[in-house]
C-alpha cells in the first residue's frame, strides 16, 4: 500500500511538472544589511550607513535560479558572491530550498509575485580576526581550523522573494534573507522567466 501511495505522489509531481514547468534565472547586485542587535564589532564596519552600524551596505552579485514545478511549489538555488561585506572582506552565501508560491494562499495578481523558500543555507567569509578589536560570537559563526575563513551552516535557512513583472518574461526582483537574530539582508536585480 505504501508503495502505491508513493508512486501516486511521484506521478502527480511529474505530471504537474509537464503541465506547468517554468525556469527562471535572476541576477541581483549589491545589497543592504540590517543588524537588529547592537554589534560589538560595528567599530570597524567600513560600509556602515548609520553611526551604530545597524544598517550596512555590501557589494555582491547573486545568481538566483527557480524551477517552478506547479502553481504552488518549486525548487530554488541561490549563490551570492560578496566582494566586500560590511567589514570590507570577501564572503559568500549558498542556499538550496523548496519554494512555496503566493498561489498557496490564494494570491493571484499578474503584476506581483511572492515566494518563500526553505532549506539549507551555507554562509562563509574571510576571517575577521585580523581586525584587532574583533570579538567572535560562536553562536553566529565558527572559525575554521585553517584560520582563513569563518562559516555558518543552517539546515533551516530560507529566503523571501518579491517580483514585479515588467516586460514579457522579465521582472524586477528583490530577495530578502532573514538571518534572525543576527542579520537581515536585501538584494535587488532583474529576473528572466522561461516557459
Amino acid at each position: 500500500m505504501k508503495l502505491k501511495i508513493q508512486l501516486f505522489f511521484i506521478s502527480t509531481l511529474l505530471l504537474s511538472n509537464i503541465a506547468f514547468s517554468q525556469f527562471s534565472i535572476g541576477f541581483v547586485i549589491g545589497g543592504i544589511g540590517y543588524h537588529p542587535k547592537t554589534d560589538k564589532n560595528s567599530k570597524f564596519y567600513k560600509w556602515k550607513i548609520d553611526k551604530k552600524g545597524k544598517f550596512v551596505g555590501y557589494s555582491s552579485i547573486s545568481i538566483i535560479t527557480n524551477y517552478r514545478c506547479s502553481q504552488y511549489f518549486g525548487f530554488k538555488v541561490t549563490h551570492t558572491k560578496i566582494f566586500h561585506d560590511c567589514a570590507g572582506k570577501k564572503a559568500g552565501v549558498t542556499h538550496i530550498g523548496i519554494n512555496l508560491y503566493d498561489d498557496v494562499i490564494g494570491w493571484n495578481n499578474p503584476s506581483h509575485e511572492f515566494s518563500l523558500s526553505f532549506g539549507p543555507l551555507w554562509y562563509y567569509r574571510k576571517n575577521w580576526t585580523q581586525e584587532p578589536e574583533y570579538q567572535n560570537d560562536p553562536n553566529f559563526i565558527i572559525l575554521l581550523k585553517n584560520k582563513l575563513w569563518e562559516r555558518k551552516f543552517i539546515w533551516y535557512g530560507g529566503t523571501i522573494e518579491y517580483n514585479y513583472n515588467l516586460l514579457q518574461g522579465y521582472s524586477f526582483s528583490t530577495n530578502i534573507l532573514p538571518g534572525y537574530p543576527f542579520l537581515y539582508t536585501a538584494v535587488f536585480g532583474v529576473k528572466k522567466t522561461i516557459q
